[in-house]
């Protein structure tokens, strides 16, 4: 009943401003024992909201990340009291590298005024793999013994989000069209998520087959049996433009992993406990930012066969059809002709060439017109390329263009095919004797020139005559023009020093600006809203707030995080209200791509945070 519900909602405001705060405790955890070469991680946990962390001295260990924040909390009640758990950990990903005996020395961090300080750790580094031991002594976990599955342990696995790379094709021939697709795999909530490298195709030539404007499609997959949900995040069509070992460098993303944590608790009659255990009173969760590599590729690319080759054999390989078109055969003198070649298939298209055809000497002839309609499908490369030929005979007669042939190599059947056009029979007549000019036919009018202008009458009729003994030089026009250049060199540096002026301000422009283009990124975004479009939505919400502290504080967008947005507001003095609201509006936004539910609903409620955590913002910054 709704009483029931407000009457429980006020006795845990009332528990909670009645809760004393509990002792501070920050702990330090690690490995035990690890092989030489290995990667693990050292936690620092703490049950209060640090700041200022100081990393500790971490010896021979070589740091490869970190530190990694996250945060969770939790809310129970069993039997009317109330337990509130807030845990921040501060991880590092490190690597051993040699046998022996490692001390890391404690960090600290300071809570509300006051320095806390960590215990230390004792890892021992060993030749040869560690088996899964249990922790023993200098306050070390081992994560060797955990769980494999995230949602017992409260620690991100290595399989629990992973990217992979696939090719369609290892061991392709030179020009052949290969398929790269870059698969997400996670059984874990993830937002948050940027490449923030794009995978390397040196020796390739490469195409984008992704749409940019289009969602991820998610689907369920089953693996080592673990349900996955596996979304493709890009593919690419790449041709090897060389022969031997090639190798594609790994993609990295970056992402922000949600990882539940299970809490034991107590059976109890109370019947208060079902309904602040919903996840809107108890978030057992803990957000993880972690960083995606997939694995580098390597291609073994071997040559065309040379049994076979044609002579004019171009370079194209794929399967191609080959058409030839003229718009006329029959013709007057000075008008035009169009020769037109198409190639149609899947293949290197916008790297193939053809041979010129050979026009008679009495044709003049132009650069052709090369047009493509390229086609980027999931299966790769396909479409047309065209070649528009101008030609004008310019005498009459009977002329003969020869045949043009167009060869490729099919690597699925590794066999070289030719198609000829064949010939071109021409019949030129006498053109008009008053033809100044010529006609034509073809989509390619640019090319056409007027002819009959090289030789012209004398002229006749009324002549312009000027006064005589009337010269240029030193009139006025002279002295005007000999001070132009000066003047205009003068206007020339103002204008030069204003811009330099202006330029030397853009920053404070920016932040001056910062509310005014945020709030036009938000009506951007109530319009994609009212029309439906959910991801241009969220895109134009994300881009206002990161936008906004970005313009605001002059900081580059690469180097903006939940931190730098959380250190800077309150480095400029906003309150902590307004400070934690902009930061949890910036994780609702992530989140709620994925959250089920209504899409209209979840969009009006995600712009109404955006709005007010911005307004917030901008009067707690005056």
């Amino acid at each position: 009943m709704k009483w029931v519900r407000g009457l429980a909602v006020w006795g845990v405001m009332m528990v909670m401003q009645t809760a004393f705060a509990q002792d501070v405790s920050f702990t330090a955890s690690s490995k035990p024992v690890v092989s030489v070469g290995e990667r693990f991680q050292i936690t620092y946990e703490i049950n209060a909201d640090g700041r200022n962390f100081k990393s500790p001295d971490f010896g021979s260990l070589t740091v490869l990340s970190g530190p990694n924040t996250s945060t969770s909390s939790s809310i129970q009640i069993i039997n009317g009291k109330m337990e509130q758990n807030y845990t921040k950990t501060f991880s590092f990903i490190v690597q051993a590298n040699g046998e022996g005996e490692v001390t890391v020395s404690p960090a600290s961090v300071i809570v509300d005024g006051k320095k806390y300080t960590s215990n230390s750790l004792k890892i021992k580094v060993v030749k040869g793999s560690v088996p899964a031991t249990s922790s023993q002594g200098g306050g070390n976990k081992s994560n060797a013994a955990t769980s494999r599955s995230s949602g017992n342990t409260g620690t991100l696995q290595d399989d629990d989000v992973y990217i992979k790379a696939s090719v369609s094709n290892t061991n392709p021939f030179i020009g052949q069209q290969v398929i790269v697709t870059y698969t997400l795999y996670t059984r874990v909530p993830i937002s948050n998520l940027m490449l923030n490298k794009a995978p390397s195709f040196t020796g390739f030539w490469s195409k984008s087959l992704t749409d940019n404007n289009s969602q991820l499609k998610q689907r369920k997959q089953i693996i080592n049996g673990q349900e996955y949900t596996v979304a493709e995040i890009t593919r690419y069509a790449v041709f090897p433009q060389k022969t031997g070992v090639l190798t594609i460098d790994p993609a990295e993303m970056q992402c922000v992993a949600q990882i539940r944590i299970n809490t034991h608790r107590k059976r109890s009659n109370d019947p208060f406990e079902d309904f602040f255990n919903d996840p809107f009173f108890n978030r057992n969760v803990r957000n993880v930012e972690t960083t995606l590599r997939s694995k580098p590729i390597k291609i073994k690319v071997k040559p065309l066969p040379e049994k076979g080759k044609p002579e004019n054999f171009s370079g194209a390989v794929g399967d191609f059809t080959f058409k030839s078109t003229i718009d006329r055969d029959k013709l007057k003198a000075n008008e035009a002709l169009t020769l037109t070649f198409t190639v149609i298939g899947k293949g290197n298209l916008e790297l193939l060439d053809l041979p010129s055809p050979e026009f008679p000497s009495d044709f003049e002839t132009y650069d052709p017109k090369i047009s493509s309609n390229i086609k980027t499908r999931k299966s790769g490369i396909s479409g047309s390329k065209k070649f528009e030929y101008l030609a004008i005979p310019r005498t009459p007669g009977d002329f003969m263009i020869k045949p043009v042939t167009f060869t490729f190599f099919n690597p699925a059947e590794k066999k070289y095919y030719s198609y000829s056009s064949g010939e071109f029979k021409i019949h030129v007549e006498k053109g008009d004797k008053n033809a100044t000019s010529v006609t034509y036919s073809s989509s390619a009018q640019e090319d056409i020139k007027f002819i009959g202008q090289d030789i012209r009458h004398i002229k006749s009729g009324p002549f312009d005559l000027k006064p005589a003994n009337v010269f240029f030089f030193e009139s006025n026009l002279f002295y005007i023009l000999l001070a132009l250049p000066v003047v205009l060199l003068i206007l020339v540096i103002i204008l030069w020093k204003r811009q330099e002026k202006r330029m030397s301000n853009v920053s404070m422009m920016k932040t001056r600006k910062a509310n005014k283009v945020a709030r036009t990124r938000l009506q951007k975004a109530e319009k994609f809203r009212k029309e439906g479009k959910e991801k241009e939505f969220y895109d134009e919400i994300a881009q206002a707030l990161w936008g906004y502290i970005a313009d605001k504080f002059n900081i580059p967008q690469s180097n903006l995080s939940i931190e730098t947005v959380k250190e800077t507001l309150t480095g400029k003095g906003a309150e902590e209200k307004i400070v934690d609201n902009f930061v949890n509006t910036l994780n609702n936004i992530e989140f709620a791509r994925f959250a089920p539910g209504e899409k209209s609903g979840k969009m009006d409620t995600v712009y109404k945070e955006a709005l007010n955590a911005i307004s917030q913002a901008e009067k707690g910054l005056k």
